[in-house]
């Protein structure tokens, strides 16, 4: 009783085969649905594997479009940086520099104002329309040669190493603010005097001019130091001066345009 079942499921599927085998409708239309389902099959295996791909391309490309949306950001800032760093420099240029357009003019030196002066030299400059204590800067080969003043109708080139021929320097890298004068001690040589103690000057420090008075526009060489003394309280540096006082022909002088301070023209030595 217990084999009945089975054998019953044996005798259908027999029956089946049998049925299948030899209906060759049946067995084409069975065989025909199985294809179907091996092509559904197949699709659907195609598909998943398509969508699965494609899944993993979209997540690189937005983890691609991440990282460039990072880079995108960064340069924003980078570029509004630049902005800013642009309008501050835009404003800063826009502001009003007292050596904006300052004048060169070229003369030349025709005589010495004295026998045996080597320090004083008339200069060939129509003075009409200048102040009578306007103050130009001599420069010689581009180095700072001296000072002009307007004296007697005339322009007068008072050079380094004469007693009233100063105006304002920085010193070494530093930039430390001295003021130019003539060395008693030795006429080839000039000081850049009034250095404050504290600062620290060496030997081979470069001079050149600051601007600061009005005279000069900044940075033209004047010398090189070449001794330091300690001098009341503050430091005084004797200075080589790069031009020279021999060949004197054809000068520059500088006219910044900037109000000056009254340089006293009735001294009596300048007479």
């Amino acid at each position: 009783m217990r084999y009945r079942p089975l054998s019953f499921i044996v005798v259908i599927v027999a029956l089946i085969f049998i049925t299948f085998d030899s209906n060759q409708t049946l067995r084409s239309d069975v065989l025909d649905l199985s294809d179907k389902i091996k092509i559904w099959f197949f699709n659907a295996q195609e598909n998943i594997k398509l969508s699965y791909q494609k899944y993993l391309r979209q997540a690189n490309t937005i983890q691609e479009y991440a990282e460039k949306l990072k880079d995108y950001s960064k340069l924003e800032l980078e570029l509004q940086t630049l902005q800013t760093r642009f309008n501050e420099l835009s404003n800063f240029i826009s502001q009003k520099s007292p050596y904006q357009n300052p004048n060169f003019i070229a003369t030349r030196a025709y005589s010495y104002v004295g026998i045996g002066d080597y320090n004083r030299i008339w200069l060939d400059l129509d003075i009409t329309g200048y102040p009578t204590n306007k103050i130009f800067g001599i420069v010689q080969n581009g180095n700072a040669l001296g000072i002009a003043i307007i004296t007697e109708k005339r322009l007068m080139g008072l050079l380094n190493g004469d007693e009233n021929s100063s105006y304002a320097v920085y010193v070494g890298e530093q930039k430390i603010p001295a003021i130019i004068r003539y060395d008693n001690a030795d006429p080839k040589k000039i000081l850049a005097d009034f250095i404050p103690s504290w600062l620290k000057i060496n030997a081979g420090d470069e001079v050149i001019t600051s601007g600061l008075d009005g005279i000069f526009t900044p940075g033209i060489p004047v010398g090189k130091v070449i001794s330091v003394a300690q001098n009341y309280g503050y430091i005084t540096a004797e200075v080589a001066p790069y031009a020279q006082k021999n060949h004197l022909d054809y000068v520059w002088l500088i006219d910044t345009k900037i109000i000056q301070t009254h340089f006293d023209s009735s001294n009596k030595d300048l007479k």
